[in-house]
C-alpha cells in the first residue's frame, strides 16, 4: 500500500531496506504469529515483503486496539523501543501470512551509529510527526471523516485488513464502522 505511513515520505529509509536485503533472511510469519510481544524488548529489524503487521495494545477492558499498520514496502519494528533497548509498548502481529527482510536490531543500530550517524535522529522525528498528526486528528475529525479519509486515500486497505481491525484503528466499535458504512451506502444512493 502505498505511504500508508507518512513517516516514508519524510526520511528515506532505502539504505535500512537494502541493508535488511543484503545482510537480512527472509522470514515468513503465518496470521497471527507476533513479530513483537508487548513487554518484550524486540530483538528485530525488517521490511514488509509481503502481507502485512498490526500493531496492537491491550486496553484497560483487556481488549486488543490496533493502532498501527506496516503493509508491503514499510518497515517493521517498535524502533524507538527496539533501538533503545527498552520493553515495548505494543505488540506486532502479522495480519495475513506476511514474509518480511530480517535483521537483528544490534546490527541496525550498529550501522545507523557507524555508517548512518543522522539517520536515527530523523527516524525519530518522523515517527513523532506522524504520530502527532495522527492524534490531532482524532480531535480534527469525526469518526465517519475519518473512515472516508482511510478508504479514499488507500482503498486497497478494505481488500487487506479487517473491518474489525478498520474499526479498531479508528477508535470506534465494529458495530459503530458497519452504521458508518450503511450511511454512506445510503447518501450514495440518493
Amino acid at each position: 500500500m502505498n505511504k500508508f505511513n507518512k513517516y516514508k515520505t519524510l526520511v528515506d529509509l532505502t539504505p535500512l531496506s537494502d541493508f535488511c536485503r543484503q545482510y537480512g533472511r527472509l522470514c515468513r510469519y503465518a496470521k497471527g504469529e507476533v513479530f513483537v510481544q508487548e513487554g518484550s524488548i524486540g530483538k528485530y529489524f525488517g521490511f514488509v515483503e509481503t502481507g502485512y503487521f498490526k500493531y496492537t495494545t491491550i486496553t484497560t477492558e483487556d481488549n486488543e486496539a490496533v493502532v498501527g499498520f506496516a503493509f508491503e514496502g514499510e518497515c517493521v519494528c517498535d524502533f524507538n523501543n527496539s533501538y533503545r533497548r527498552l520493553q515495548s509498548e505494543v505488540s506486532i502481529v502479522a495480519g495475513a501470512d506476511t514474509t518480511i527482510w530480517q535483521v537483528n536490531i544490534q546490527e541496525i543500530r550498529k550501522y545507523i551509529e557507524t555508517v548512518m550517524v543522522k539517520l536515527h535522529d530523523n527516524i525519530s522525528d518522523a515517527l513523532f510527526i506522524d504520530l502527532y498528526q495522527r492524534h490531532l486528528e482524532l480531535y480534527r475529525k469525526s469518526p465517519t471523516e475519518r473512515y472516508i479519509d482511510l478508504i479514499t486515500k488507500y482503498p486497497e486497505i478494505l481488500n487487506i485488513v479487517t473491518m474489525r481491525e478498520i474499526a479498531s484503528y479508528l477508535l470506534v466499535t465494529p458495530v459503530y464502522l458497519s452504521r458508518i458504512r450503511k450511511n454512506l451506502a445510503k447518501k450514495r444512493r440518493e
